[in-house]
């Protein structure tokens, strides 16, 4: 069974739909097949712009919490790879050289805020649903790559966001630079399709090479983590406090579902 649906559209526009219901949470699978296909992208000539959407009512709930922490009772190889796994989705969506928009459907929360902000041009849709950085709340580290890509669309309000934990509406979400425009559910597919067509219309090297400038400051710190870093970052997410924050996380999040 596919877990992200891919559709070609007029104008070379690729469309990735995240299939993996109820609320296209991330396990190493989803994560592998997403970079998989932004490589795919970057192979391929002919595609002059992406869209991801998530199917269903939720763009992406962020991380599925099961699969981690099975992933982390099996050592520290398997969480590292699941880490190193995360850290590729995030570096394939936010380096692709062609114009890439997030057609957020519903929340975009943690891993799945990410996914849409590591985008060009980032549509939500009007009308109930969460979006942001909440890992502060379960004590989840933060890569340095989760940072600079919140930075780049929040710039100073990351730390108030990030620090906080707090999730915001879609109002917020405009406000704060998350989302760079709103539209009606209704119509938020045939937007984000129209933007990425007209985008893809633009001669490709001058679009990539000004994306890379833009993205210099931000993609020379994420590129500058040294391994103690990132191995930090992999300790806060096994220590025993994370992990039982975690548990009574999910409990919490059961008991509503």
């Amino acid at each position: 069974m596919s877990l992200l649906s891919i559709e070609d559209h007029p104008g070379g526009v690729r469309l990735l739909t995240l299939d993996r219901a109820p609320v296209n949470a991330f396990n190493l699978e989803l994560m592998a097949a997403v970079s998989d296909a932004f490589r795919e992208v970057a192979a391929t000539p002919e595609i002059r712009a992406v869209v991801i959407s998530g199917s269903g009512p939720v763009f992406s709930a962020g991380l599925d919490f099961k699969a981690m922490m099975k992933v982390s009772a099996e050592g520290p190889e398997a969480a590292q790879h699941f880490a190193r796994t995360m850290h590729q989705a995030f570096i394939d969506i936010w380096t692709c050289t062609c114009p890439t928009i997030a057609a957020v459907n519903g929340s975009s929360i943690a891993a799945g805020y990410l996914i849409g902000a590591a985008c060009d041009f980032r549509i939500v849709a009007e009308g109930p649903g969460e979006h942001g950085l909440n890992e502060i709340q379960f004590g989840g580290g933060f890569p340095a790559i989760a940072v600079e890509i919140g930075r780049n669309v929040m710039g100073p309000r990351i730390i108030q966001s990030l620090l906080s934990g707090e999730l915001f509406d879609w109002k917020g979400g405009v406000e704060n630079g998350s989302f760079t425009s709103s539209e009606t559910p209704g119509a938020l597919r045939t937007k984000a399709l129209d933007t990425a067509r007209q985008l893809g219309e633009f001669p490709q090297p001058a679009y990539a090479h000004a994306k890379a400038q833009l993205l210099a400051p931000f993609t020379e710190r994420v590129m500058a983590e040294s391994e103690e870093q990132k191995r930090k970052t992999d300790a806060i997410f096994a220590s025993e406090e994370t992990l039982a924050s975690l548990m009574k996380h999910m409990q919490s999040v059961l008991k509503k579902s």
